[in-house]
């Protein structure tokens, strides 16, 4: 079953290699801030262009209105066909700035939507593989694993053997041996949780009422009953642990359903661009130089720009279909994604309610405060790297209206 260990293990897009083990928060936010820069650049040059070519229709306008209050004023029959002459330049050259306009908002939007979805690809497949991550889920499970505290795994050997020297007489106890060889043994951190705890409960208590009444069997029976409200603190601990993390399987099942999609859209918009998938990877998924990637996104605007324009010249009824259709999978794309990151961090935040509940408790209350320091870290550097309310709000203006 697969639970918070998701967070350190699952890559979003790709498989997970050393480089991207080492991946932190900061890395991370270079690569957005790279993005961001290639992403308002286009944006820049689509605006500017689209100023200039929005002025010359303006000017174009007014001269061909000028113009046909000029035809209605008397004129000599040479004078109107010169004119006419000029009106049909003029709205020639009309059409022709309309066209370039609505070429501009495509190359612009369609490249703002290829650089968006190939950066998801390194964007979000480190999510979290932050050391942050790492330290706290690590002390989220050793707090529940009894080996941890003081003094129980001596007296465990001691249940072992009565278990295993009355088993035979005890259905109680025959069901704890059987569960213990089935389930793991708790000196290696087995998790305390569902039948196995209740059955575990039911042998220790068996265990305590058999001790004897001397001074050394007394101190055992102390020892038992600290031992029993110590994996009985546990039991319920991960109990609730369990119920947070039962989140991160519905996570898991959303993130396999957009990985496939992501692949599906990367392959499409590839082969609409002409690019070979092994070159792609080569120099942009491969690639662990990031200014490198950044000049290789450079490259590729251009490229798409020539595409787009290429696409209406061969194409002129149909040429905007090949590319809106596109664009509006990866804006799609793109949401679901700001939304996943959306949902880790309010299941991360779930933690702090764990944290609070158990902050007081008797044996593991002592580890909260190091818990929460740890929990602090992985939303940092979580937030450090990932706005998923941004990230949406930047999603449903990633493109420039005609």
């Amino acid at each position: 079953m697969k639970t918070k260990l998701y967070l350190l293990t699952l890559c979003l897009l790709a498989p997970i290699t050393m480089v991207l083990a080492q991946t932190d928060s900061m890395k991370v936010s270079l690569e957005q801030a790279l993005k961001q820069d290639l992403l308002k650049s286009i944006q820049l040059k689509t605006d500017s262009l689209d100023d200039q070519l929005g002025t010359r229709l303006q000017d174009l306008d007014q001269r061909i209105q000028m113009l046909d209050q000029s035809l209605n004023i008397n004129s000599s029959e040479a004078q109107k066909i010169d004119k006419l002459i000029e009106r049909v330049k003029l709205i020639e050259d009309f059409q022709q700035a309309e066209k370039d306009a609505e070429l501009n908002i495509y190359q612009g939007n369609y490249q703002s939507a290829v650089i968006n979805l190939v950066s998801m690809e390194r964007e979000l497949r480190p999510l979290i593989l932050f050391d942050a991550a790492r330290d706290f889920f690590m002390t989220l499970n050793s707090i529940g694993n009894p080996t941890q505290y003081q003094g129980f795994t001596n007296w465990y050997k001691g249940f072992q053997t009565y278990v295993e020297e009355n088993k035979s007489e005890s259905p109680t106890l025959s069901v704890v041996s059987n569960l213990v060889s089935l389930t793991g043994d708790l000196s290696a951190g087995t998790p305390i949780f569902g039948t196995f705890s209740q059955a575990l409960f039911m042998g220790m208590s068996n265990y305590i009422e058999n001790i004897g009444s001397s001074k050394k069997d007394r101190k055992l029976r102390d020892q038992s009953q600290e031992m029993f409200e110590l994996v009985a603190e546990l039991g319920q601990y991960t109990n609730d642990k369990n119920l947070i993390e039962t989140e991160w399987e519905s996570i898991d099942t959303e993130l396999e359903e957009l990985k496939e999609l992501y692949a599906q859209n990367l392959d499409k918009n590839l082969k609409i661009l002409g690019i070979d998938k092994k070159e792609f990877e080569g120099k942009y998924s491969n690639e662990n130089d990031a200014n490198k990637r950044y000049e290789y996104l450079n490259e590729l605007t251009s490229l798409i720009a020539g595409r787009v324009k290429t696409e209406r010249e061969t194409n002129p009824k149909n040429w905007k279909n090949t590319f809106y259709n596109e664009m509006a999978e990866i804006q799609s794309l793109k949401i679901r994604f700001g939304g996943i990151t959306f949902r880790i961090s309010e299941n991360i935040s779930k933690y702090n309610g764990l944290i609070a509940k158990y902050k007081n408790a008797k044996h593991v209350g002592l580890r909260m405060n190091d818990l929460e320091n740890k929990l602090n870290n992985l939303k940092s550097a979580f937030d450090t790297a990932f706005n998923p309310l941004e990230y949406i709000n930047s999603a449903n203006k990633m493109y420039k209206v005609d």
